[in-house]
């Protein structure tokens, strides 16, 4: 173990992370994760996920106890938090969850086989690595074929107030006698909430908990990227970035309504119309799916296929009922429009009487009871897709193409 690696460790040891209370599932749906990837092998048996740097093991518990037919694996340095998260699980009697203490920079500590995991998460791990290519490659390595990988990084261009508060601190920091360093560094942040962090992300930073600030402010290491560098990583690793996990964060028509400006960031490439969105927008954080190189993402949803294909609500939508009917709802947070097409209300409507997974014909059938066209609910149920209202689990078992 290197000397910042054993740093990291008693860090996290101090301030086990997450804190109570703190638990988000959003990132942790195994199908609606691979349901991003174009898949075309035949996965008969059960998926396997792996969060690498599940700290106290909050949001994995949570997962592993909503997704009872799936097998969570979660592995960290922190030996506290993986004793506390293993009592936890044990204590909850979940039997498709399991915790290992190991090293991502050390290939022979991970307690798992190379390509035995369709879905790995690791979600603010990689910026604190001594060596964030190195463990990248590690995960990568334990990935299935045709699998998929959630990152989570720190965005070099959103961090800029809060690494402008670190430096501040780091000036009086050696200095410190009277005031212990948690306090020193609070009352700092305080004085920051009206300059720095005012009127942006990091505002509120002074007054969340202990092991949050830590977290956030006292961490003994820490990287953070750009766009540019972050598709160099990735690069590096063999890995092929498939899309943001919050595409709306990423929507450069939410700061740029010029007809003329934006006709020609259409014209630009992925990579530099991100680039314009992280110097215009506070991103704080890039969470991000990727998969090998050679995997592609998933094609979109043609009208030829909708009869035939399978969905389910997406995990992350939150509706809103009146009885069997649904009123309005909320999509990772977001207010959804429910007027964006004709058809959105009803075919969320008729698609809540039906089972947790169905398919398109039996969806379109209800539909043309209400005396609709076939071609208006076929678009009606693609925009639905296409919003992200209705996903489209893979099939297990079966031809996945």
């Amino acid at each position: 173990m290197d000397k910042i690696t054993a740093e990291v460790q008693a860090f996290y040891e101090a301030y086990p992370y997450p804190p109570d209370g703190h638990v988000n599932c959003d990132g942790y749906h195994a199908r609606l994760l691979l349901s991003y990837l174009q898949r075309t092998n035949d996965d008969s048996g059960r998926i396997h996920v792996l969060e690498a740097g599940c700290g106290r093991g909050l949001n994995l518990l949570a997962a592993a106890e909503r997704q009872t037919d799936i097998d969570f694996t979660g592995v960290d340095i922190n030996r506290v938090a993986i004793a506390e998260a293993t009592h936890r699980s044990k204590q909850r009697g979940i039997d498709n969850l399991r915790y290992f203490i190991c090293d991502l920079l050390d290939h022979e500590s991970l307690p798992v086989r190379e390509g035995s995991y369709q879905v790995i998460l690791s979600y603010g791990v990689l910026t604190h690595l001594s060596n964030p290519l190195l463990g990248l490659r590690h995960i990568s390595r334990l990935l299935a074929p045709q699998g998929v990988v959630a990152i989570m990084l720190d965005g070099s261009y959103g961090r800029q107030p809060l690494d402008r508060y670190l430096q501040a601190l780091s000036i009086i920091d050696h200095d410190c006698r009277s005031m212990d360093r948690l306090s020193m560094a609070r009352a700092l942040a305080d004085a920051a909430e009206t300059t720095l962090f005012n009127g942006n992300c990091w505002q509120g930073t002074a007054s969340v908990d202990d092991i949050e600030f830590a977290d956030r402010c006292l961490h003994v290491h820490q990287k953070s990227y750009d766009i540019a560098g972050l598709w160099r990583l990735l690069d590096s690793a063999g890995l092929r970035f498939i899309r943001w996990l919050e595409p709306n964060d990423w929507e450069i028509r939410q700061v740029i309504d010029n007809p003329e400006l934006l006709r020609l960031i259409d014209s630009i490439d992925d990579m530099k119309r991100f680039q314009l969105t992280e110097r215009l927008k506070f991103l704080p954080k890039f969470t991000l799916l990727v998969s090998r190189r050679e995997d592609k993402p998933r094609p979109q949803l043609l009208a030829t296929e909708v009869a035939a294909t399978q969905y389910a609500f997406n995990p992350q939508l939150m509706l809103e009922r009146k009885g069997e009917h649904v009123e309005g709802c909320r999509l990772r947070g977001r207010r959804v429009d429910l007027n964006s097409h004709p058809l959105t209300h009803l075919v969320l409507d008729q698609a809540a009487q039906l089972s947790d997974e169905f398919p398109g014909q039996q969806l379109i059938d209800r539909l043309l009871k209400q005396n609709l066209g076939s071609q208006l609910i076929i678009q009606g149920i693609i925009h639905a897709v296409e919003h992200e209202l209705l996903y489209r689990p893979h099939a297990v078992g079966d031809d996945l193409t």
